[in-house]
């Protein structure tokens, strides 16, 4: 019972807290989170435009304010030693749309819209770095090497978008003219009284008046159509991607709570049982049947509650445990507590369960025959042990057992498979092996000639190292958000078309660093530079989408502020498909330039070196950090990882629900075993005389055997059907969590079916084996 309670609780809490419980902002509910497609396509990267942002902003009907951000890293600087943290870039109305106050200070006003020579702090930085002080305002800090006045401190539990966002600057809102178009993310508050769907309603209306933005409209959407915007309640917008799972998790650990009250309450049928007589005297003794019904509701109560403490000890413990157990970007995990309503939500788990667990036994002993049960010797006539109401009663909750048992197993194994299959899945590249870092260059402090000599003086550092086999840079890592994106028109066979594709600039040997499979021509070496005729590397959906068979020898723009527009670059690899955000991600089109190739150097401000070993790459922090500190001592590297801890991290809410619901499937297999092997042993005890008798008649051992194991294989059968039947209902929940499986995979149900015939086989063993062995005389005597 605790283990149910305890484990439906935390799970509860985890959904209100995620799901139900209201944003910390003041009237919250009518924060909206807006985004724009164009044509029905959304944007490569963000949400939001600044052409929607200023076609809305003036004399809205719906909404009271809108407001922009977008999220970067920074170096800290002037408050010891320099720290790598995440900054977001707002506009100076985010703090007014959120309804957010200051610690200490003040947030951001118009003004400071315009300059952006000031930040706010978030209570955590403002703690750690510099102790709480209160005449910390006013004081100058560097953010990548731009003075930055501390102008206020925002509370924690305030922080937009998370909690991990450690500063805030203002950033003014790009106007509109020509073909300029910038992305960021955006929020806005509804007036009173407006819906979501009216304020997605206006601003697509004023979206179908902004100005159009020719080619950088493609290069963003990938199609030139009108402009469309959706709002939805900030709430369901955070944590939309986990609604689903934590929806399958509650009634996965609903069935397991079930699970649990059911095998309490067919232990306590078969303590009824044996209480007949006891209850017989109580009711000649003057007790009418609803003070016994009263004495059987009040003991289970006991049990149900001290169940339900234990349990509430447990879920606090998980509690506290959460936010180190969850994913890095779970939403709202630092909203999870044990509050009034978790805490009244175990204690209606357990008055429920008291309950249940005392009207059983109360109903069964309720119908009994006074004059019989005190006549009765106690001692069960042949068959009783199998044709009692009791006796099937125990064994409807033994096939129910099974039958939840079956469902979680089926969800679990499929999860789990999904799980290894997104593991293993081929993402164009091979991840073992490599080290990652990322280096933040801004133009603010670092001139392009400069940029390139510390990324040549750290290449050739690390290529100096026996442990490195290939040390490289790529302006866009794999499962890395962000990125860039171009647009142009391109002259084919079949005319002339427009392209859309993301540019990536690498280091000679990033293909070699990164694992990556050049699958036709070559891919780029030292003799490509800026004095050798402009060369470009493509991936297979671009040549697949723009090129078709003539891939190698095309031309296309060298483009990316390449000194002379007009300069055409040759196509000489093609290299396969590499997934950027996620393993499941669809592939775009790109493009691979070499930074060599650049005379005139381009603006890169974060790279991410690459550095691959045949040993540990872990081993390799120490020398990487020393080299970067030689090119630079004002370098910071952040995200320094392995690869293959970052494809984990981005994998990591599938490996947390296969986890959960895995662990729920075993304790419902254990359930489901210890209950048969309970039910089984006390239903041979039961028919004691009757397994004598047809000993004394001339039944052979194995025939005992082959009796118990057949009923219990019956009852096994039963269930499993019910559990089967149950799975295809349940599994169709967990379609969209899955990765290469279906839902209904027969090779799912038809293991789960063995594991649950062959664990009911095992359970029924034990008591078989005793029936078998049992003496006749004995048992006939007793």
């Amino acid at each position: 019972m605790a283990l149910g309670i305890g484990a439906s609780t935390f799970l509860f809490g985890v959904t209100y807290g995620v799901l139900m419980k209201p944003l910390p902002w003041p009237q919250s509910e009518r924060l909206v989170l807006v985004k724009e497609t164009r044509g029905g396509n959304p944007p490569r990267f963000n949400s939001f435009s600044n052409v929607s942002y200023h076609a809305w902003r003036e004399n809205p009907a719906t909404i009271e304010g809108i407001a922009g951000w977008s999220q970067r890293t920074a170096t800290l600087a002037g408050a010891g030693d320099p720290e790598r943290l995440r900054v977001a870039t707002a506009s100076a109305s985010l703090f007014t749309v959120l309804g957010a106050r200051p610690l200490i200070g003040a947030l951001f006003d118009e003004n400071d819209e315009i300059a952006d020579d000031v930040v706010v702090l978030s209570e955590n930085l403002w703690r750690q770095r510099f102790g709480a002080d209160p005449h910390v305002l006013g004081r100058t800090v560097r953010l990548d090497g731009q003075p930055h006045h501390i102008i206020g401190v925002l509370p924690d539990d305030l922080a937009y978008p998370d909690r991990a966002t450690r500063a805030w600057v203002p950033f003014r809102i790009m106007p509109t003219s020509g073909n300029s178009l910038s992305m960021f993310d955006a929020i806005a508050r509804l007036k009173p009284g407006a819906t979501a769907a009216q304020a997605a309603s206006e601003g697509t209306a004023r979206g179908h008046n902004a100005p159009d933005t020719g080619m950088t409209t493609m290069a963003i959407f990938g199609v030139r159509g009108p402009i469309e915007i959706s709002a939805a309640p900030l709430r369901d917008a955070l944590t939309k991607d986990v609604r689903r799972p934590l929806v399958v998790l509650l009634i996965a650990v609903g069935l397991l709570l079930v699970t649990a009250t059911t095998n309490v309450a067919s232990l306590q049928l078969a303590r009824a049982t044996t209480r007949y007589r006891e209850m017989a005297i109580r009711a000649a003794l003057g007790a009418g049947r609803a003070r016994i019904a009263r004495q059987l509701l009040v003991e289970s109560l006991m049990l149900g509650l001290a169940g339900g403490g234990a349990g509430l000890c447990l879920a606090w413990l998980l509690h506290r445990m959460a936010p180190s157990v969850l994913p890095a970007d779970f939403p709202r995990v630092n909203d999870l507590s044990m509050d009034t309503t978790v805490v009244m939500f175990a204690l209606l788990v357990s008055m429920s369960s008291s309950i249940i667990l005392g009207l059983l036994p109360a109903l069964r002993i309720g119908r009994l025959d006074l004059v019989v049960s005190l006549a009765e010797d106690g001692t069960s006539p042949v068959g009783a042990g199998v044709r009692s109401r009791t006796a099937q009663a125990r064994l409807l909750i033994m096939a129910m057992q099974v039958a939840i048992a079956c469902v979680l197993l089926v969800g679990a194994s499929l999860l789990g498979r999904s799980f290894v299959a997104l593991l293993n899945a081929d993402r164009g590249y091979d991840p073992a092996g490599i080290l990652t870092a990322r280096l933040s260059l801004p133009a603010s402090m670092y001139a392009p000639e400069r940029r390139y000599a510390i990324l040549d003086q750290i290449l050739s550092r690390l290529a100096a190292m026996p442990a490195v086999s290939a040390g490289a840079f790529t302006s866009e890592l794999p499962l890395t958000p962000g990125g860039s994106t171009s647009a142009f028109t391109l002259r084919t066979r079949q005319g002339v078309i427009t392209v859309q594709a993301s540019p990536r600039i690498v280091s000679p040997r990033a293909f070699v660093a990164m694992g990556m499979h050049v699958i036709a021509g070559r891919g780029f070496d030292e003799g490509d530079t800026d004095t050798s005729p402009p060369v470009v590397v493509v991936n297979r959906a671009f040549a697949r989408r723009y090129l078709g068979d003539s891939a190698l020898g095309a031309k296309l723009p060298m483009g990316l502020g390449y000194q002379t527009s007009d300069v055409e670059a040759t196509v000489v690899g093609i290299i396969d498909d590499v997934r950027y955000l996620t393993s499941a991600d669809s592939t775009q089109p790109e493009m691979y330039y070499s930074y060599r190739q650049f005379t005139h150097r381009i603006a890169m401000p974060v790279v991410t070196l690459l550095v691959r070993t045949a040993g540990d790459p872990r081993g390799l922090g120490p020398a990487l950090r020393m080299a970067i500190r030689d090119a630079d001592d004002g370098l910071v590297p952040d995200a320094v990882a392995t690869m293959e801890d970052r494809m984990l991290t981005s994998i990591a809410r599938p490996r947390l629900y296969a986890i959960l619901l895995g662990g729920f499937a075993a304790f419902a297999l254990v359930v489901a075993a210890v209950g048969l092997f309970g039910v089984l042993s006390y239903g041979v005890a039961q028919r004691s005389r009757e397994l004598a008798v047809r000993t004394a008649l001339g039944a052979r051992p194995v025939d005992i055997v082959r009796l118990v194991l057949g009923h219990t294989l019956t009852v096994t059968g039963i269930g499993l059907a019910a559990g089967l039947l149950g799975s295809l209902v349940f599994t169709r929940t967990l379609g969209s969590l899955l990765y290469g499986i279906t839902p209904h995979d027969g090779i799912t149900y038809a293991a789960v079916s063995m594991i649950l015939i062959v664990v009911a086989a095992a359970a029924s063993f034990g008591p078989a084996r005793r029936a078998a062995r049992a003496d006749p005389l004995r048992a006939l005597r007793t």
